[in-house]
């Protein structure tokens, strides 16, 4: 070889060097420069060790009950110290053993770990196996994406090294196990643990434990509640790392090993009061924005009780199922038909448990979704939501007319064929109470124990009940519809309605309120006994109409009635009388007492019949004004509201914010309480007679019917609760010629006010001081005969110094009566 062929071959060879060695130091400066430009775009990470989570709003029951969480994600902040020792070593063994090391190769970056995962990736082609630590995984939670890319990945790596120089482990261990999520909508191992077991961190099992610990890997794949088998292998996994790095005892591994899954959805909250969480959800964002109000940990007091609002929930929606199945008035019920009827793919997978599309995302109220399997005369066989059988019978279907004014079924084949979509309930019997007088004869329903199913249909009616502390106006219940899941619509509080005779009580209060009434230029007043006459009356309006009022029986008497049967009873035109006797005005200025706005009270003749739009909550409202004694007090549904360290947040001009209560009256308490014996006589004897059947004595309410019969309301109370119950259609239209307070509306007030007076003491009601007891004679609403026997006439309550006229001469009394006989000829 000669001499220039050797040094051509060594200066290629010293050229292909050259430009080798060139190229890998341009790419180093290159990547050199790439990475620093990275580092020099990377947040600061000295906030993070004062970083809290963002917490959700939390809405609880009077008894400290969780009503509801409502965020954007389900967070608790834990601090690590109460974390369990063993659920940081699951997560230590599943993610990261290495994590304590002080060796710069594996804390706070795995360096093997890279290279072992990119040679399974460059196996795969294509990203297949992490290996982030957990340092890498709190700064990829906090600051990055979860996207797989080298630039996210390299971010990763020097936000890893970051935290490390500004953390110790503890506060990145802190920081992981609050932030990493868990699937279900968790994030956090607190969080995962109550969505999971329903249990505190605390209280989990070591199973339990090493089963979230699996879950950052893959949250959807190792979920235990979707697929518990995948779930039981990676379990199995974390344990066996716990043991083989000490954390445990092989035995303890094995005896975790041997737990079932029993992972299960345990919902943050069961929604007791829908509506009412809802009005304190609006009222919160709107007044303070709606990152305070779902991300700051805001917890939220409530007045409600559960026992009384899951009764009300209940008794709301089967008193107008009730209805729309006939089963609580006079007034035939048609059947629909079913929702659809399925067939093929559909019909075999809603017999396996899938939803139809047809339905509404949750069962309405206490119905549940249910296909006809087959059908003949005496039965039908079932499917419920494809978790169990059962069969409908005659008497189950025996309200389904396919008319409303049709015959009943005679055969179950005549309501149902198989293929139906339908909706059933658990069997509800109702029976007429209150039978000696047939006028009012209300219908209140009792679960039959063991009775089966039933078929139902969602009523078109609807309902609403608000119940109040009489005293402090605390709302222990309040619904506003038959299903929240149908209609978010809240008719407690914003639907005003017409509330009928419901109203009558508090004309009559400025009636019998002797001292007020005479100061306002009147020259008699009224006692409870104080006579009323009972026929036609014609008003001439100032407009030029007439005003004609009529009573509920459409009939009249010729005999004049007491106020207080008046009111019993609930006759339309005596108490026209009354308040035309009294005045307008003064009625109009007087009823403000009770809380009603004066632009909602109608300067009419029908204004005592109830021509005014009032809510349910108006009225329970003003009816607690009778309980209390005279007092009006404030509802409110929120006691309080703290943030997440438990500083109270002010409410100012919150409608339904705590207030104490009132120190000062707005009715005499004498009259307070005549106007309850008034009302305790409606249960005793009159519309409300079917109350009696909860067997106390402190009972006192009112019945309202609505012309054309378009609303139905019992407002009632005891001396501690007032309840207002309505029923009607939204858009106002009739409920049937025979529906009436008594009939709609009293059965679910009684069926409430049950539950809700389980366990208080039927004490009845104080009488105030200024009240006194006198007797009278019935038949003129005079005293009694002085000169009569001591025990002549009837015993009365009265206001102190304001008792009935003193009885007329023999005389006077012979040509009265001959007067009376003469009317009842003519």
């Amino acid at each position: 070889m000669t001499a220039t062929t050797f040094f051509r071959q060594r200066s290629w060879r010293f050229w292909l060097v050259f430009v080798v060695l060139f190229v890998l130091v341009d790419a180093a400066v290159a990547a050199a420069f790439w990475t620093y430009r990275i580092y020099q775009e990377l947040p600061p990470v000295h906030a993070l060790e004062h970083w809290h989570p963002a917490e959700p709003l939390r809405i609880y029951a009077d008894n400290g009950k969780l009503l509801q969480v409502i965020g954007p994600q389900l967070r608790y902040a834990l601090p690590i110290r109460q974390v369990p020792k063993r659920l940081q070593d699951a997560f230590i063994a599943a993610e990261n053993s290495k994590f304590y090391s002080h060796n710069p190769l594996y804390y706070p970056v795995s360096f093997p770990g890279i290279v072992r995962a990119a040679w399974v990736d460059l196996i795969h082609w294509g990203p297949v196996q992490g290996a982030s630590t957990i340092t890498e995984q709190v700064a990829r939670n906090f600051y990055l994406t979860p996207k797989k890319t080298i630039t996210r990945k390299v971010a990763e790596i020097l936000l890893a090294y970051k935290l490390a120089q500004h953390l110790d482990r503890a506060q990145i261990l802190d920081l992981y196990v609050n932030k990493i999520y868990l699937g279900e909508g968790a994030y956090g191992v607190q969080a995962a643990a109550e969505t999971y077991y329903g249990k505190t961190v605390s209280q989990l099992s070591l199973g339990e434990m090493a089963t979230l610990a699996g879950l950052p890997a893959a949250p959807s794949v190792f979920n235990p509640i979707a697929s518990p088998a995948s779930a039981k292998t990676r379990r199995d996994y974390v344990l066996r790392r716990m043991a083989k790095l000490g954390f445990i005892s092989e035995a303890a591994a094995q005896r975790a090993m041997a737990e079932p899954i029993r992972a299960r959805y345990h919902a943050p909250a069961s929604n007791l009061a829908p509506y009412a969480t809802d009005w304190i959800r609006s009222w919160l964002e709107k007044h303070f924005g709606p990152d305070f109000t779902y991300r700051s940990g805001l917890r939220v007091y409530t007045s409600i009780d559960p026992r009384d609002q899951q009764a009300a929930s209940q008794d709301v929606a089967i008193g107008l199922e009730n209805y729309a199945m006939g089963l609580d008035s006079m007034d035939p019920k048609a059947w629909r038909g079913p929702i659809a009827q399925l067939r093929g793919e559909m019909l075999q997978a809603a017999l396996h448990g899938q939803r139809p599309p047809m339905l509404p995302d949750f069962d309405p109220a206490n119905l549940r979704w249910a296909v006809v399997e087959n059908v003949d005369a005496q039965r039908a066989r079932i499917n419920i939501e494809g978790q169990r059988q059962a069969e409908l019978r005659l008497p189950d279907v025996a309200w389904a007319r396919l008319h409303p004014n049709g015959q009943r079924p005679t055969s179950v084949n005549q309501v149902l064929a198989a293929g139906d979509l339908i909706w059933v309930r658990h069997y509800v019997a109702a029976a007429t109470e209150g039978t000696g007088n047939p006028v009012w004869g209300t219908k209140v329903w009792h679960d039959v124990p063991h009775a089966g199913w039933q078929l139902a249909q969602i009523p078109h009616a609807q309902g609403a009940l608000v119940s109040l502390n009489s005293h402090s106006g605390a709302i222990l219940a309040l619904v506003g519809g038959f299903s929240y899941e149908l209609s978010h619509f809240d008719r407690a509080l914003y639907s005003y309605r017409q509330p009928g005779s419901g109203f009558k009580p508090f004309v009559y209060s400025s009636a019998i309120d002797a001292p007020t009434l005479l100061a306002s230029g009147h020259k008699g007043y009224y006692t409870p006994v104080s006579l009323i006459a009972d026929t036609p009356l014609i008003i001439h309006l100032a407009d030029g109409q007439i005003y004609a009022p009529t009573n509920y029986s459409r009939t009249f008497s010729n005999t004049p009635f007491p106020i207080w049967e008046d009111l019993a009873d609930s006759h339309n035109v005596p108490s026209v009388r009354l308040l035309m006797d009294v005045g307008i005005p003064y009625a109009k200025t007087y009823v403000q007492r009770f809380g009603f706005p004066a632009k909602q009270v109608p300067a009419t003749p029908s204004m005592v019949l109830g021509a005014g739009d009032f809510t349910p909550l108006q009225m329970a409202r003003a009816y607690a004004t009778f309980s209390s004694g005279g007092f009006l007090p404030h509802p409110y549904l929120i006691r309080k509201v703290v943030t997440a360290n438990g500083t109270d947040v002010a409410l100012l001009h919150c409608p339904l914010a705590y207030q104490p209560p009132a120190r000062q009256t707005v009715i005499p308490p004498g009259v307070a309480y005549l106007m309850t014996r008034m009302m305790e006589r409606v249960i005793r004897v009159g519309t409300g007679v079917a109350a009696q059947i909860l067997h106390r004595h402190d009972l006192a309410g009112k019945t309202g019917t609505t012309n054309a019969e378009e609303n139905a309301w019992f407002n009632g109370f005891n001396p501690k609760i007032t309840t207002s119950v309505w029923v009607g259609y939204d858009d106002n239209h009739t409920m049937g010629p025979w529906a009436a307070g008594a009939r709609e509306a009293l059965p679910i007030w009684i069926r409430y006010m049950g539950t809700a007076l389980q366990g208080r003491p039927d004490t009845g009601f104080f009488r105030p001081p200024d009240v006194v007891t006198a007797r009278y004679d019935p038949q003129t609403g005079t005293l009694a005969d002085p000169g009569a026997k001591a025990d002549s006439g009837k015993l009365g309550y009265f206001l102190a110094g304001y008792l009935p006229p003193t009885a007329k001469s023999p005389r006077q009394r012979q040509e009265q009566s001959f007067v009376r006989a003469l009317m009842k000829i003519f």
